[in-house]
């Protein structure tokens, strides 16, 4: 968390002086000989060991290696932190599709980048579970499902774009055949290559295939501090027992092992538990979804928890936070602006400036650009046919990434509704916090049908209702 915190304040700080002006606007050129923008070259040259760049990105690397190390130097950011960081292609793709985002949209309110920092996509719709809250109605092979040959393409055309972040989900995706080509493929691409799985499947050799394949972070979910709650809600007996092996069995590779808990009225007295568990399996850190009524989900609304019960689980975890070694995070926007609210009172020095990202000191001065809910800004989702969509929860079409134009795809107006904290209706487009959290667009779809009113789930909007 420290080398990230200082690497965003590095950056926020460096595109206001000189040199970082002059990078913004000879950066975001496009070299058709290198392939690629080019600070995006500049910095692989740099920092990342790139030899048969262009004499102009060359020439630009020397500039960008001296202004951005100066302007570490003055910013009191650890030169060595700094080249670990830039060491690594997800933060050299990040400062790329960033660069390009303030060049195309401007410094808004929350920020734009000119690509996703992160795709989940859903690689299958095969399941070895029934869980009821499930966003893609997984178990059967999904209609359409790309073939490998097309998997690659899309794992390709991401890269392309500079998409520093993938994770492939589901169904569940080790269910699928080809799963560590791909993954192998997207890290050889240079992407930081996730899995979301439920771990039944995870036995110590499967995990250590994940490490050799490349994927640094492995989400698994566990939804009950006991086998009775987590095996009702995931359909399948015995299913409790096969995910904690999962996660110990991924706790003992180098790959980041998350536990994702979806918090519902059902379980939500176990969240005390879960923290504790999570710390006995020795993973770094738990992940509390928030409920969606979609998919099977759209069948259970009676599980969603209530808008004070969902503030009472925010305000325990950001107060977990700050005394447990764990990261501790939610999909709930409203962790962004209960743990500013907390900040302002002194009662937490942990603010979110994004569901699943915190910082604490002057990293409040960034949460409005970093703006809580970030379905079709941050993050979009691909479905297992290619169909893309801004959030798994959130099942609007706008297009194909293998059929479309990933730039018209990006500026499609569904994606500005979510985007446009201006324009949103009711308490949410009156709310001081709406830049930001600004509500949960996808649970604001499922209850009322649009992108763009007020989520029902948020203890504020509910009061100014």
């Amino acid at each position: 968390m420290a080398r990230i915190e200082a690497f965003v304040e590095f950056l926020n700080g460096f595109l206001k002086t000189a040199p970082g002006k002059k990078l913004l606007k000879l950066g975001t050129k496009w070299c058709d000989s290198c392939e690629n923008l080019r600070v995006k070259v500049a910095l692989d040259v740099a920092y990342g060991g790139r030899e048969d760049a262009c004499r102009k990105c060359r020439m630009l690397a020397k500039l960008v290696k001296t202004a951005v190390e100066g302007c570490a130097k003055a910013l009191g950011v650890n030169r060595e932190t700094l080249r670990e960081c830039l060491a690594q292609d997800p933060y050299r793709r990040g400062i790329a599709v960033t660069l390009l985002g303030i060049h195309e949209y401007g410094v808004r309110k929350p920020f734009v980048p000119a690509a996703p920092y992160l795709v989940v996509w859903d690689v299958t719709g095969l399941c070895n579970l029934k869980c009821k809250h499930c966003y893609s109605s997984a178990g059967e092979p999904a209609p359409g499902e790309l073939d490998t040959e097309r998997a690659l393409e899309v794992i390709e055309r991401l890269s392309e774009w500079n998409v520093p972040a993938l994770a492939f989900s589901g169904g569940e995706p080790l269910m699928r055949g080809d799963f560590f080509e791909l993954a192998e493929a997207s890290a050889d691409e240079g992407m930081f290559t996730a899995l979301a799985t439920n771990g039944t499947l995870i036995d110590r050799e499967v995990a250590e295939r994940l490490e050799a394949a490349g994927v640094e972070y492995v989400e698994i979910s566990v939804d009950g501090a006991n086998p009775g709650t987590h095996d009702r809600f995931r359909g399948v007996k015995g299913a409790w027992e096969r995910a904690l092996e999962g996660v110990k069995n991924c706790a003992e590779t180098d790959v980041i092992t998350v536990i994702a808990f979806t918090v519902h009225r059902n379980n939500v007295d176990e969240l005390p538990e879960m923290l504790d568990l999570a710390e006995e399996l020795g993973a770094d850190g738990v992940a509390v979804f928030n409920f969606i009524p979609t998919g099977h989900g759209r069948f259970r609304p009676d599980l969603d928890l209530s808008p004070e019960d969902r503030e009472r689980v925010l305000k325990t975890l950001i107060q977990e936070a700050t005394e447990r070694d764990i990261m501790i995070y939610s999909t709930a926007p409203q962790m962004a602006r209960v743990s500013l609210q907390m900040s302002e009172e002194g009662t937490s020095e942990v603010v979110y400036g994004t569901h699943f990202y915190g910082g604490s000191g002057g990293f409040s001065s960034l949460v409005e650009f970093l703006g809580g809910c970030g379905a079709g800004r941050c993050l979009l989702a691909i479905r297992p046919n290619g169909d893309v969509q801004p959030c798994v929860f959130l099942p609007v079409k706008i297009g194909n990434i293998l059929r479309d134009d990933r730039e018209e795809l990006w500026n499609d107006d569904i994606l500005w509704k979510c985007r446009n904290r201006d324009d949103l209706h009711g308490p949410c487009g009156e709310c001081e916090y709406r830049y930001v959290c600004g509500g949960c667009r996808a649970r604001v779809y499922a209850y009322e049908g649009s992108v763009n009113d007020s989520d029902p789930g948020c203890q504020l909007a509910q009061r100014r209702s």
